[in-house]
């Protein structure tokens, strides 16, 4: 928050600094806070008009090219604007929310183990797994043939999870172990290869982070990295990233550090699959390739404190049953008041004795990381987010749309309604093209044709024009096309996904309430 006691240089937006660090409730336990941003719309134009200084184009000016840039997916300069969020949600919407990870390692990537043994020994040798490997190796194993594997498929995944994983302290630097939660394949993306001075390099996308001299930025952050013409281009400078430095021999036992080496150069790499990684806190970091990376969420960790145990239970107008016409959908509707009840006892049950069995488990000094593992998937858990505004849109267009679960919608709801106050111009590009706009085929485009023709500078609808089911076949368009194109041409309501000022909560009254939900066994410590 700016006053005229501590002025700041930054581009603010006063409607963003009124809800800045305010926690606004979604669905019954969970909320969404913007902790902090970087960038505005003005910070768009500039990206893209290079040669303007800041200020001197009219809001007029500076909203039409934004809508140019939307309207025709120029995504990078959208890039420059950055959100930090505080989500608290359901695990089962978390698992959903990953998904969207933008910040990504290319395949190929090595991450460092450490071999148990060798630890044993007084001495540490690294076991280097391609990060694509870790990915197979996640998923459910094809016809095992030892009858112990029969019976868990998932047997390669737990291997992996029980492996040592390099990790930096982030405070003192020394190298220490954790543990992959998960890991994500994330698709085709365009990757950067950054080479460092002593030799080693990483290929990753411009938005992920690594462990800079100065603290964890990304490459377009901390070097404004970015492709043109098919070379990578950065800002003049010296940079110096954190790798895994050599060991120092002291009283007979080895420890390692981190220490910053200089980046030669950078490369554009090209478009590669690329991966990401989940680890285990408090330090939500690991080394590839010998460089420090970081994952793009830091969640809460159970292995270390207590889980807070809320659970979440739908309002019966969103319990619904299966779609007979979707199979990830709910059927329009919801149930009799009685088979509602009836789930909600058999819920409670089954999370009141997850809950009292958690809060014995760590009563008796079980390691909370094995306390924690039969907690179920409505347990609210909370993360730390930090993504770009072309990611976040992203995310968003997927998130609100009507196909989504509903209960992920209500998180797009309220994030849209903080892009709405942080980047005004941006928000109302993205409402037009992308959630009340949609895209056409050839056949879409071909059949519209017959029915509109363009008039000079106007359109005029060309007289007696029909196309019959039939005719829409003709053109290409299967049945779920058709239906599909019927639908975009049905003007729906615009949505304003505005936030309701008077539910927003102090951060103190949030913690108190999470503290107040974590068993007492951690408030006598």
């Amino acid at each position: 928050m700016t006053s005229p006691a501590h002025p700041t240089r930054r581009p603010t937006v006063p409607a963003a600094e009124e809800i800045l660090g305010g926690y606004f409730p979604v669905l019954d336990h969970g909320f969404v806070a913007l902790v902090d941003y970087m960038g505005t719309d003005d910070s768009v134009e500039r990206a893209a008009r290079v040669s303007y200084g800041y200020g001197t184009r009219r809001v007029s000016a500076t909203r039409g090219l934004i809508r140019y840039l939307r309207r025709h997916l120029h995504t990078t300069p959208s890039e420059m604007v950055e959100f930090k969020f505080h989500c608290a949600m359901p695990m089962f919407v978390a698992r959903q929310w990953v998904r969207h990870r933008t910040a990504c390692l290319a395949e190929g990537t090595e991450v460092y183990f450490d071999r148990a043994g060798a630890e044993k020994r007084g001495s540490r040798q690294p076991y280097k797994v391609p990060i694509e490997e870790i990915w197979r190796r996640f998923q459910p194993a094809r016809n095992p043939t030892r009858p112990d594997r029969r019976r868990n498929p998932f047997f390669r995944r737990d291997r992996v999870r029980r492996m040592k994983l390099r990790q930096v302290d982030e405070d003192t630097l020394a190298l220490q172990h954790t543990r992959i939660v998960d890991v994500y394949r994330n698709g085709v993306k365009p990757v950067f290869r950054m080479v460092m001075a002593d030799g080693r390099s990483i290929e990753a996308t411009a938005d992920h982070r690594f462990l800079f001299a100065g603290g964890w930025d990304t490459l377009r952050g901390a070097a404004g990295l970015r492709e043109t013409g098919g070379r990578a281009v950065w800002r003049r400078g010296e940079y110096f990233v954190h790798v895994n430095g050599a060991a120092e021999k002291r009283d007979r036992t080895w420890f390692y550090r981190a220490k910053p080496v200089g980046i030669a150069r950078f490369e554009y790499a090209g478009e590669r699959e690329t991966y990401d990684l989940e680890v285990e806190g408090p330090h939500h970091n690991f080394v590839a390739n010998g460089i420090v990376t970081h994952n793009s969420v830091n969640e809460y960790s159970g292995r270390y404190s207590l889980m807070p145990l809320l659970f979440y239970s739908p309002e019966q107008d969103q319990f619904s049953l299966q779609s007979a016409v979707s199979n990830q959908g709910r059927a329009p509707g919801s149930v009799s008041p009685e088979f509602y009840r009836e789930a909600m006892r058999r819920w409670e049950a089954v999370r009141a004795r997850a809950a009292g069995d958690y809060g014995w488990l760590v009563g008796e000094n079980v390691a909370r990381e094995l306390a924690r593992i039969d907690l179920p998937l409505s347990t609210y858990t909370q993360w730390y987010w930090k993504i770009d505004l072309h990611n976040l849109l992203h995310f968003l267009t997927l998130r609100v749309d009507d196909h989504a679960q509903w209960e992920i919608r209500e998180y797009g709801r309220v994030i849209a309604g903080m892009v709405k106050r942080v980047a005004p111009l941006s928000y109302e590009a993205w409402v037009d093209y992308q959630v009340m706009g949609d895209k056409l085929s050839h056949g879409e485009i071909r059949a519209l044709s017959r029915l509109v023709a363009v008039d000079g500078e106007g359109l005029v609808a060309r007289p007696g024009a029909r196309l019959s089911l039939g005719d829409l076949a003709g053109l290409g368009l299967s049945g779920r096309e058709i239906r599909e194109l019927r639908e975009k041409l049905v003007p729906g309501e615009v949505p304003d996904y505005e936030l309701d000022l008077a539910a927003m909560r102090d951060p103190e009254e949030v913690a108190a309430e999470m503290l107040a939900a974590v068993p007492e066994v951690d408030r006598r410590d």
